[in-house]
């Protein structure tokens, strides 16, 4: 454009020194040259600004407005200019590139596409699994030994998790209890389920009478299926428990545990049976034995998993320990069990703040009034 402008004041100039000339009266043959030269160099200034337009101004003011439409989202609209110059060779080479970005992009968004479908399928599919995992879980046997006298939390990290719980009632007992497989999502959802066919095979055989033979023989069950010496090495098989046998008519309880421990406070004293040292199938075998207690009255029992005592948070992210553990016990011991659960959630939430949850988190806990 300054090209332009310069070109027409060049010219504006050139004619009025012709007419400046011309207006004397004494003229040589020089002078009739100079102003011939000045006429035919006017004339290709005019001629600079036709060319200077037609090839590279307007060719330019209409690429713009391609560029505008392009910008606003048109996806088949590409560049065009007439000629065969430098400005063709560049749009040219502009829409090249151009072409190949569409390309690529038309490529990328049907990938997406295709993961999006991936991704719904899986979803779905973990959802149901999770919907499994759940018809699996003792609610309404819960509910209907103990009342309102028990809450459960269960807060699988995932949409399915390794940990779950459970009941099993007979004839003026009970047993009931926690367990935390290895792993979590849906390789701990799995194990679970294995889990779950070994317990209920060792209550076929032994009976709920004893945690700690039930304990044994779900290990010996467990080890039969998963300690093969390729599988043991390619995942984790381990597996932590608790359980409690109840009886109703002596008003005692029985407890073994495989790295869980039971909790009992009535708000003003507090205290722990800890369970084994080994979990059920580790390479070594653990032993396991019962623990014998009455049940008494204005106590809160308590069965936990490691997610909510592992669980970090707080200003340092520190884990929750067994320190803050026992003082949350102590301060709701003796609230209904309804607002006990609301209260370790909340107590939960509020420790973690922004942290991940690190882990599945079940506890299991009951009152016998």
């Amino acid at each position: 454009m300054i090209t332009v402008v310069n070109s027409l004041v060049l010219g504006y100039l050139i004619v009025v020194s012709t007419q400046s000339l011309l207006q004397r009266h004494d003229h040589s043959a020089a002078d009739y040259v100079f102003v011939a030269l000045t006429l035919l160099l006017a004339l290709l200034a005019v001629l600079s600004f036709l060319i200077i337009d037609s090839r590279i101004i307007r060719p330019l003011a209409s690429l713009s407005r391609q560029v505008r439409r392009i910008e606003a989202g048109d996806e088949s609209d590409l560049l065009s200019v007439a000629g065969d110059d430098e400005l063709y060779r560049m749009v040219h080479g502009f829409n090249t590139v151009l072409t190949n970005m569409r390309t690529a992009y038309g490529e990328l968004d049907a990938a997406n596409g295709q993961l999006r479908e991936a991704n719904r399928q899986i979803a779905d599919s973990i959802r149901y699994a999770g919907v499994l995992q759940r018809s699996i879980l003792p609610d309404k046997q819960l509910k209907e030994a103990f009342g309102k006298d028990y809450f459960i939390l269960w807060q699988p990290k995932d949409i399915v998790g390794g940990d779950y719980y459970l009941f099993h009632a007979d004839a003026g007992r009970c047993l009931a209890g926690v367990a935390d497989c290895a792993g979590h999502g849906v390789p701990g959802a799995m194990m679970t389920m294995m889990a779950r066919a070994g317990v209920d095979r060792s209550i076929r055989d032994v009976g709920i009478g004893s945690p700690a033979a039930i304990l044994s023989c779900t290990d010996a069950a467990m080890r039969s299926i998963l300690m093969d010496d390729r599988l043991s090495k390619a995942i984790a098989t381990s597996m932590d428990m608790g359980l409690v046998a109840l009886n109703f008519e002596t008003r005692s309880l029985k407890f073994s545990g495989a790295r869980i421990s039971l909790y009992w406070s009535d708000g003003d004293q507090i205290h722990c049976l800890a369970g084994a040292s080994r979990a059920l199938c580790e390479r070594r075998l653990g032993t396991y034995s019962d623990q014998e207690l009455p049940l008494l009255p204005g106590f809160t029992y308590y069965l936990t998993t490691d997610g909510y005592l592992d669980q970090s948070g707080g200003e340092h992210g520190f884990s929750i320990g067994s320190d803050r553990f026992t003082a949350l016990l102590l301060e709701h011991a003796r609230k209904p069990l309804s607002e006990q659960r609301q209260a370790f959630a909340q107590a939960l939430s509020d420790f973690r703040g922004a942290y991940p949850q690190r882990d599945d988190i079940t506890m299991l806990s009951f009152r016998f009034d």
